[in-house]
């Protein structure tokens, strides 16, 4: 069986478990609702709100971004094909079902993207409430087992790249 690149990153496997054995009630209950704002079938919800509260150019502009998204990760999971952390690692919280591959993270992605097109159409408290939103989504997926901070991190990244 062969070892995945991932582990041998030794503060990725060490923060891992720094996020994801910290636990407490309170974040079990909300990430158990809350991670579902970072999946795709949300993005409609957020196009829509984009719309209304920036107008058409930046819209055109998130939706495109979006699209461009929305290849770029089945693409890079599909090339890196690296597993989730509870299929590597052992004692690992678990707080949602996981399928398809780990890295890189795209509700990381996504929410990325939409925070970097708000730096260009949105206001100062928009983009800050974006901003508040990608490092809870990012710090959810650790949290909750689906994702290395690598996996995050590199999702971040591929969403800003996006959203420019």
């Amino acid at each position: 069986m062969r070892k995945d690149w991932e582990l041998s990153i030794k503060w990725n496997v060490k923060l891992f478990y720094a996020i994801n054995h910290r636990r407490n009630p309170f974040l079990d209950k909300f990430y158990k609702y809350f991670f579902y704002m970072g999946k795709t079938h949300s993005l409609p919800i957020y196009l829509l709100l984009y719309y209304i509260f920036t107008g058409t150019s930046a819209f055109k502009h998130l939706f495109v971004s979006l699209i461009i998204t929305g290849i770029m990760m089945p693409s890079i999971k599909y090339i890196f094909r690296h597993k989730r952390p509870s299929s590597l690692l052992e004692n690992v919280y678990l707080l949602e079902p996981v399928s398809l591959k780990s890295f890189p993270s795209a509700d990381s992605a996504y929410v990325a993207t939409l925070f970097c097109v708000s730096l260009f159409y949105g206001s100062f408290l928009l983009s800050g409430i974006l901003f508040i939103l990608m490092l809870i989504i990012g710090y959810g997926r650790v949290y909750m087992g689906a994702h290395f901070p690598l996996d995050v991190l590199v999702g971040y990244s591929l969403g800003i790249v996006a959203g420019l």
